[in-house]
């Protein structure tokens, strides 16, 4: 799925008066609002790393001053048309929450967001706010009345699905309502063992299908095809992603799917490559649905897994007329309980 970021990026300034003893200084910072979509739970997001998109502070003042950045849930009348405000302030961070700037110094700090996983939260809309304040001047050091300089700026994100702006243009196009497919099932074993070097077509030979579900009402266009998985994808424990996609083949590449139907790939080859290194792997491999037909692109996935067979026996050696020699293994295939026994004795 597609992550966007969309920046308002607005002078946000703020001017600070006070005695002799407290230099006047001006605060200002383009951070004003962010707005981040398809925020993946349980995934960690720094804005610097990710989208070049630090907290920056400058201090256009003629003298230094510290300043404190906070996270800030919002109340009630400041938050924006159909966001509601963050239930946790641990969901972002400010890293520094302090800094002092010298005179025309501009100062950066880190914006980290970290939703929980919990179907609760997903396609809802969240707002926080980002503080920036003078420090309270040391004692003794301010013989009059000093002015506080603050500057809050906004934080918007959508948890998994796209923000109420991006809804409401694809609503009034008519492109919301017929997004409603899946591609089942979403995950599934191939049994037995598979041999490497060997082209195994896994729906007519091991009964492995995928089928598109289109549960709107046009008809939609599908491109279809084994992908690397996504970076938030990773395998269960005990297996590895597939070397390489490729190894498994999709077709036909492209499917039509009317409003209120299905329909699935008609092969999908599998042909590990010959090399003892493939043998007894426990692999991953992912095939990807995507809709591409409007601006944005929509990926569903299944998940396949699979054991490639283990390396043969050595044979034993000519007229040797010791023992029989007697290789066992023992591998758990995907969704058994029982295991696959493999003996070899001349």
């Amino acid at each position: 799925m597609k992550r966007y970021f969309v920046v308002f990026a607005g002078l946000l300034a703020g001017m600070a008066g006070a005695s002799e003893a407290w230099a006047q200084s001006s605060l200002s910072t383009m951070f004003a609002d962010v707005i981040m979509e398809y925020v993946i739970p349980g995934k960690l997001y720094n804005l610097r790393t990710m989208r070049n998109l630090p907290y920056r502070v400058i201090n256009s003042g003629a003298g230094p001053v510290d300043v404190d950045l906070s996270i800030e849930i919002p109340q009630k009348n400041h938050l924006k048309l159909d966001y509601e405000a963050v239930p946790d302030l641990a969901w972002v961070r400010i890293v520094p929450d302090k800094l002092h700037l010298e005179a025309g110094q501009t100062g950066i700090a880190d914006i980290i967001i970290q939703v929980p996983v919990d179907p609760q939260y997903l396609n809802r809309n969240f707002q926080a706010h980002i503080m920036c304040r003078t420090a309270e001047p040391p004692p003794g050091q301010v013989t009059g009345l000093a002015f506080l300089t603050s500057l809050q700026s906004r934080i918007r994100f959508t948890i998994g699905g796209p923000g109420p702006a991006e809804v409401k243009r694809m609503q009034k196009k008519g492109l919301y309502q017929t997004l409603n497919f899946t591609l089942e099932p979403q995950s599934q074993p191939v049994p037995g063992f598979l041999e490497p070097g060997t082209k195994i077509d896994l729906i007519r030979e091991k009964g492995t299908s995928i089928t598109i579900i289109n549960r709107g009402t046009q008809k939609l266009k599908f491109s279809l095809k084994s992908v690397r998985p996504p970076d938030e994808m990773s395998a269960p424990s005990g297996y590895e992603k597939a070397p390489d996609p490729a190894w498994l083949q999709v077709s036909p590449k492209t499917i039509k799917v009317n409003g209120g139907a299905m329909k699935g790939a008609k092969k999908m080859v599998l042909n590990i490559p010959d090399d003892p290194k493939y043998r007894g792997k426990r692999y991953m491999f992912v095939v990807q649905a995507q809709f591409s037909e409007r601006e944005i692109p929509v990926e569903v996935y299944s998940t396949i897994y699979l054991n490639t067979a283990p390396l043969p026996a050595p044979a034993p050696a000519a007229g040797g007329t010791g023992s029989p020699v007697v290789l066992s293994s023992t591998i758990p295939a995907v969704g058994d309980n029982a295991a696959v026994q493999l003996s070899t004795a001349p």
